[in-house]
Protein backbone atom coordinates (compact mmCIF):
# COMPACT_ATOMS: atom_id res chain seq x y z
CA UNK A 1 0.00 0.00 0.00
CA UNK A 2 1.31 3.53 -0.62
CA UNK A 3 0.60 5.72 1.73
CA UNK A 4 3.43 7.78 1.30
CA UNK A 5 2.68 8.69 -1.91
CA UNK A 6 -6.56 27.18 1.31
CA UNK A 7 -6.30 26.86 4.94
CA UNK A 8 -9.52 26.89 7.02
CA UNK A 9 -9.33 28.16 10.44
CA UNK A 10 -7.64 26.99 13.78
CA UNK A 11 -10.04 26.81 16.62
CA UNK A 12 -9.70 29.32 19.01
CA UNK A 13 -6.27 29.09 20.99
CA UNK A 14 -4.22 28.31 18.71
CA UNK A 15 -0.56 28.23 18.69
CA UNK A 16 -0.90 28.71 14.23
CA UNK A 17 -2.89 27.81 12.96
CA UNK A 18 -4.15 22.72 0.76
CA UNK A 19 -6.87 19.66 -3.74
CA UNK A 20 -4.29 17.73 -7.26
CA UNK A 21 -4.90 16.49 -10.16
CA UNK A 22 -4.29 17.53 -8.14
CA UNK A 23 -6.76 19.27 -6.03
CA UNK A 24 -7.51 21.73 -8.76
CA UNK A 25 -8.46 19.57 -11.17
CA UNK A 26 -10.75 17.53 -8.65
CA UNK A 27 -12.52 21.07 -8.05
CA UNK A 28 -12.93 21.67 -11.68
CA UNK A 29 -14.43 18.21 -11.87
CA UNK A 30 -16.92 19.03 -9.15
CA UNK A 31 -17.80 22.93 -10.50
CA UNK A 32 -18.52 21.23 -13.71
CA UNK A 33 -20.99 18.34 -12.68
CA UNK A 34 -22.57 21.60 -9.98
CA UNK A 35 -23.61 22.95 -13.91
CA UNK A 36 -25.13 19.83 -14.70
CA UNK A 37 -26.94 19.17 -11.59
CA UNK A 38 -28.08 23.14 -11.63
CA UNK A 39 -31.35 22.08 -13.23
CA UNK A 40 -32.18 18.82 -11.12
CA UNK A 41 -29.88 18.26 -8.74
CA UNK A 42 -29.27 15.04 -10.04
CA UNK A 43 -27.08 13.60 -12.78
CA UNK A 44 -27.76 10.78 -15.68
CA UNK A 45 -26.48 7.95 -13.64
CA UNK A 46 -28.80 8.71 -10.84
CA UNK A 47 -26.08 9.85 -7.99
CA UNK A 48 -27.32 13.53 -6.19
CA UNK A 49 -25.59 16.28 -5.15
CA UNK A 50 -24.85 16.64 -1.20
CA UNK A 51 -22.87 18.17 1.23
CA UNK A 52 -22.31 17.81 5.01
CA UNK A 53 -19.80 18.29 8.25
CA UNK A 54 -16.67 16.78 8.15
CA UNK A 55 -15.08 17.01 11.78
CA UNK A 56 -12.58 15.69 13.91
CA UNK A 57 -12.53 13.80 17.32
CA UNK A 58 -10.36 13.99 20.06
CA UNK A 59 -7.76 11.50 20.82
CA UNK A 60 -8.78 8.36 22.62
CA UNK A 61 -5.34 7.42 23.72
CA UNK A 62 -3.60 10.80 24.75
CA UNK A 63 -1.97 8.71 27.36
CA UNK A 64 -0.82 5.17 26.69
CA UNK A 65 2.03 1.99 26.90
CA UNK A 66 3.92 1.42 23.68
CA UNK A 67 5.23 -1.66 22.59
CA UNK A 68 8.39 -1.42 24.57
CA UNK A 69 6.85 -0.41 27.61
CA UNK A 70 7.13 3.33 27.64
CA UNK A 71 4.24 5.31 29.04
CA UNK A 72 3.21 8.18 26.56
CA UNK A 73 1.41 11.25 28.26
CA UNK A 74 0.77 13.52 25.72
CA UNK A 75 0.49 17.30 26.77
CA UNK A 76 -0.12 18.60 23.27
CA UNK A 77 -1.02 17.80 19.95
CA UNK A 78 -1.77 19.44 16.81
CA UNK A 79 -2.78 18.06 13.51
CA UNK A 80 -3.40 20.00 10.30
CA UNK A 81 -5.50 17.61 7.94
CA UNK A 82 -6.49 18.35 4.49
CA UNK A 83 -7.13 18.76 1.62
CA UNK A 84 -9.51 15.29 0.81
CA UNK A 85 -11.01 13.63 -1.93
CA UNK A 86 -13.09 10.04 -1.48
CA UNK A 87 -12.63 8.30 -4.90
CA UNK A 88 -14.83 5.51 -5.94
CA UNK A 89 -11.82 3.05 -6.74
CA UNK A 90 -11.74 0.20 -4.67
CA UNK A 91 -7.58 -0.59 -4.18
CA UNK A 92 -6.44 -4.22 -4.97
CA UNK A 93 -2.73 -3.81 -4.41
CA UNK A 94 -1.81 -5.95 -7.27
CA UNK A 95 0.56 -4.73 -9.31
CA UNK A 96 -1.78 -3.31 -12.05
CA UNK A 97 -3.76 -1.54 -9.50
CA UNK A 98 -2.74 2.19 -9.45
CA UNK A 99 -3.33 3.39 -5.76
CA UNK A 100 -2.98 7.02 -7.18
CA UNK A 101 -6.66 6.25 -9.16
CA UNK A 102 -9.13 7.67 -7.39
CA UNK A 103 -12.14 6.68 -10.17
CA UNK A 104 -15.07 8.86 -9.63
CA UNK A 105 -14.35 11.74 -7.09
CA UNK A 106 -17.09 11.01 -4.74
CA UNK A 107 -16.30 13.80 -2.60
CA UNK A 108 -14.06 16.56 -1.62
CA UNK A 109 -12.82 19.05 1.41
CA UNK A 110 -10.97 21.45 -0.52
CA UNK A 111 -9.19 22.99 2.73
CA UNK A 112 -6.01 22.19 5.53
CA UNK A 113 -7.54 22.90 8.81
CA UNK A 114 -5.87 22.39 12.18
CA UNK A 115 -7.65 20.75 15.29
CA UNK A 116 -6.54 20.44 18.96
CA UNK A 117 -6.21 16.64 19.36
CA UNK A 118 -6.82 17.26 22.89
CA UNK A 119 -9.80 19.34 22.62
CA UNK A 120 -12.81 17.51 25.21
CA UNK A 121 -15.56 17.54 22.10
CA UNK A 122 -15.76 16.91 18.37
CA UNK A 123 -14.46 19.33 16.52
CA UNK A 124 -16.04 20.67 13.16
CA UNK A 125 -13.71 21.43 10.28
CA UNK A 126 -16.02 22.39 7.69
CA UNK A 127 -18.18 21.23 5.01
CA UNK A 128 -17.94 18.38 2.40
CA UNK A 129 -19.59 18.32 -0.76
CA UNK A 130 -20.18 15.42 -3.16
CA UNK A 131 -22.31 12.85 -4.49
CA UNK A 132 -24.41 9.94 -3.25
CA UNK A 133 -22.61 6.10 -3.52
CA UNK A 134 -20.02 4.49 -2.35
CA UNK A 135 -16.49 5.78 -1.26
CA UNK A 136 -13.95 3.12 -1.50
CA UNK A 137 -10.89 4.65 -0.63
CA UNK A 138 -9.41 8.41 0.42
CA UNK A 139 -6.51 10.33 -0.49
CA UNK A 140 -5.47 13.61 1.63
CA UNK A 141 -2.75 15.73 2.31
CA UNK A 142 -1.54 17.15 5.83
CA UNK A 143 -1.43 20.90 5.03
CA UNK A 144 1.04 20.79 1.81
CA UNK A 145 0.03 20.15 -1.39
CA UNK A 146 1.86 19.60 -4.58
CA UNK A 147 -0.31 20.64 -7.24
CA UNK A 148 0.65 19.54 -11.05
CA UNK A 149 3.29 21.78 -12.78
CA UNK A 150 4.62 23.21 -9.85
CA UNK A 151 8.01 22.75 -8.67
CA UNK A 152 7.44 22.30 -5.07
CA UNK A 153 4.62 21.46 -2.76
CA UNK A 154 3.00 24.45 -1.65
CA UNK A 155 1.58 25.12 1.82
CA UNK A 156 -2.03 25.61 1.92
CA UNK A 157 -2.46 25.81 5.62
CA UNK A 158 -1.74 29.47 8.06
CA UNK A 159 1.78 30.78 7.82
CA UNK A 160 3.87 28.78 10.62
CA UNK A 161 1.54 26.20 10.92
CA UNK A 162 2.97 22.57 10.56
CA UNK A 163 1.84 19.53 9.57
CA UNK A 164 1.35 17.45 13.35
CA UNK A 165 2.61 18.69 17.00
CA UNK A 166 3.36 15.99 19.50
CA UNK A 167 3.83 17.40 22.91
CA UNK A 168 4.66 15.20 26.00
CA UNK A 169 6.52 12.52 27.98
CA UNK A 170 8.00 9.12 28.02
CA UNK A 171 8.74 6.78 30.81
CA UNK A 172 9.88 3.78 31.66
CA UNK A 173 12.41 2.43 34.18
CA UNK A 174 12.97 5.97 36.06
CA UNK A 175 14.12 7.31 32.59
CA UNK A 176 11.78 10.33 31.65
CA UNK A 177 12.12 11.29 28.04
CA UNK A 178 10.43 15.03 27.25
CA UNK A 179 9.69 16.04 23.52
CA UNK A 180 8.58 18.99 21.46
CA UNK A 181 7.84 16.78 17.77
CA UNK A 182 7.20 19.30 15.09
CA UNK A 183 6.35 17.29 11.47
CA UNK A 184 5.75 18.64 8.21
CA UNK A 185 4.61 15.70 5.93
CA UNK A 186 5.03 16.77 2.22
CA UNK A 187 3.67 14.97 -1.18
CA UNK A 188 6.41 13.01 -2.41
CA UNK A 189 5.91 14.18 -6.10
CA UNK A 190 3.76 16.80 -7.90
CA UNK A 191 -0.34 15.92 -8.14
CA UNK A 192 0.35 13.24 -5.44
CA UNK A 193 -1.67 13.22 -2.38
CA UNK A 194 0.62 12.77 0.65
CA UNK A 195 -1.68 9.13 1.60
CA UNK A 196 -3.42 7.50 -1.53
CA UNK A 197 -5.20 4.18 -1.72
CA UNK A 198 -6.30 4.04 1.44
CA UNK A 199 -9.77 2.27 1.75
CA UNK A 200 -12.11 3.01 3.19
CA UNK A 201 -16.54 2.37 3.40
CA UNK A 202 -18.72 4.62 3.02
CA UNK A 203 -22.06 4.82 1.67
CA UNK A 204 -22.98 8.27 1.07
CA UNK A 205 -26.69 9.44 1.10
CA UNK A 206 -28.85 12.34 1.04
CA UNK A 207 -28.75 11.54 4.25
CA UNK A 208 -25.66 11.59 5.27
CA UNK A 209 -24.83 14.41 8.22
CA UNK A 210 -21.18 13.94 9.12
CA UNK A 211 -18.15 12.20 8.58
CA UNK A 212 -16.04 12.22 11.87
CA UNK A 213 -11.93 11.40 11.45
CA UNK A 214 -10.03 9.79 14.18
CA UNK A 215 -6.47 9.92 15.01
CA UNK A 216 -4.35 7.60 16.77
CA UNK A 217 -1.33 8.61 18.85
CA UNK A 218 -0.21 5.24 19.30
CA UNK A 219 -0.11 4.84 15.59
CA UNK A 220 1.30 7.91 14.90
CA UNK A 221 4.35 7.13 17.50
CA UNK A 222 4.79 3.18 17.28
CA UNK A 223 8.15 3.48 14.55
CA UNK A 224 9.42 6.18 17.42
CA UNK A 225 12.30 4.10 19.21
CA UNK A 226 12.42 6.32 23.13
CA UNK A 227 15.12 3.29 24.07
CA UNK A 228 17.39 4.60 21.65
CA UNK A 229 16.83 8.37 21.99
CA UNK A 230 19.58 9.84 24.42
CA UNK A 231 18.80 11.13 27.63
CA UNK A 232 19.07 15.08 28.17
CA UNK A 233 17.88 18.03 30.16
CA UNK A 234 16.20 19.70 27.15
CA UNK A 235 13.42 18.31 25.09
CA UNK A 236 13.93 16.08 22.47
CA UNK A 237 13.33 17.43 19.19
CA UNK A 238 12.99 16.60 15.14
CA UNK A 239 15.94 17.48 13.01
CA UNK A 240 15.45 17.21 9.05
CA UNK A 241 16.70 14.53 7.71
CA UNK A 242 17.21 12.73 10.74
CA UNK A 243 16.21 8.89 11.69
CA UNK A 244 13.26 10.47 13.92
CA UNK A 245 11.91 12.36 11.24
CA UNK A 246 11.69 9.51 9.13
CA UNK A 247 9.94 7.59 12.01
CA UNK A 248 7.51 10.33 12.67
CA UNK A 249 6.31 10.52 9.07
CA UNK A 250 6.12 6.81 8.38
CA UNK A 251 3.92 6.55 11.73
CA UNK A 252 1.91 9.49 10.03
CA UNK A 253 1.34 8.36 6.58
CA UNK A 254 1.06 4.75 6.82
CA UNK A 255 -1.16 2.25 8.11
CA UNK A 256 -3.97 3.92 9.23
CA UNK A 257 -3.71 6.58 11.84
CA UNK A 258 -6.62 8.44 10.68
CA UNK A 259 -9.68 6.58 10.14
CA UNK A 260 -13.39 7.67 9.37
CA UNK A 261 -17.14 7.09 10.04
CA UNK A 262 -19.91 8.06 8.51
CA UNK A 263 -23.13 9.08 10.29
CA UNK A 264 -26.45 9.43 9.02
CA UNK A 265 -29.34 12.11 9.86
CA UNK A 266 -31.60 11.25 13.09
Amino acid sequence: MMMETDGGNLPSGSPWRRPHQGAGFHRLMIAFSLILLTSCDQGTTGQTLIEYEIAGAPLADGTFTDASGWEITLTRAWLTFGPLVFCSHQPTFLKSDSLTDCGQVMGEFGQAVTWDLLAGADAVLGRLTGFTGQVHSVQYDFGWNWPSGQAAPLWKGEAGAVSLVLEGRAEKAGITHTFEFALDARPRGAALYTVAGLPADGDQSTDTARVTLSVSSQKMLRYVDFDLLPEQAEPLTVTPGSALENQLRLGLTTGTPVSFVWSQKP
